[in-house]
């Protein structure tokens, strides 16, 4: 272990890579730095991965738009609707909504209006905080969900219908390993 100003560094050498550990030092009054350096083998396929995920996302995306052109939806917007159907009959706040979706305030809120003009979301009063606004199904949204959203998800299913359960399962563990932000919890949170 080598000193390094006011902290400390920790340098782990192996063939493949240097790595050097950094605390914040939330625990400790020392810091110390992680710095990691892969071979460019590594990081060349690391790069080849994420292209690859966003060149499927993408496509996948285009194709989910067709699957639910005749509900005038989006991805997006149909899988807030599956997350306030959840909610329901609490409901949640658009900034819920984003964090369960893992994507911005704006584009949850986008999603809530696409809902909303489509007759099948309403937004309520939060019955404590007056500043807040909840986004909830409505009777026609219940509806939509009870007969038809099995018969969307066998849909949207089918998109990667190439891929056994079990490769289908393993991919979706993997892609949990990729940090997105914080993940959704179950119980309703107030913003």
């Amino acid at each position: 272990m080598e000193q390094f100003g006011n902290g400390q560094l920790i340098v782990v050498m192996s063939p493949a890579k240097r790595r050097v550990v950094v605390h914040p030092g939330w625990f400790a009054s020392e810091r110390l730095i992680v710095e990691e350096q892969l071979e460019p083998a590594a990081e060349n396929t690391r790069f080849a991965t994420l292209s690859q995920l966003l060149r499927t996302a993408g496509a996948l995306d285009r194709a989910a738009a067709e699957v639910l052109a005749d509900l005038g939806l989006t991805a997006g917007a149909f899988f807030a609707l599956l997350e306030l159907s959840a909610a329901s009959p609490m409901g949640i706040a658009p900034s819920e909504l984003a964090r369960r979706l893992a994507v911005a305030r704006r584009t949850a809120t986008l999603y809530v209006d696409i809902l909303t003009r489509q007759g099948w979301v309403e937004r309520m009063p939060h019955p404590v905080d007056r500043r807040m606004v909840l986004a909830n199904l409505t009777e026609a949204g219940n509806t939509l969900i009870d007969e038809l959203s099995t018969a969307y998800k066998h849909r949207l299913a089918e998109l990667i219908r190439d891929l056994s359960p079990g490769q289908s399962e393993r991919l979706r563990q993997l892609l949990t390993l990729i940090p997105i932000g914080p993940q959704p919890e179950l119980d309703f949170v107030c913003d």
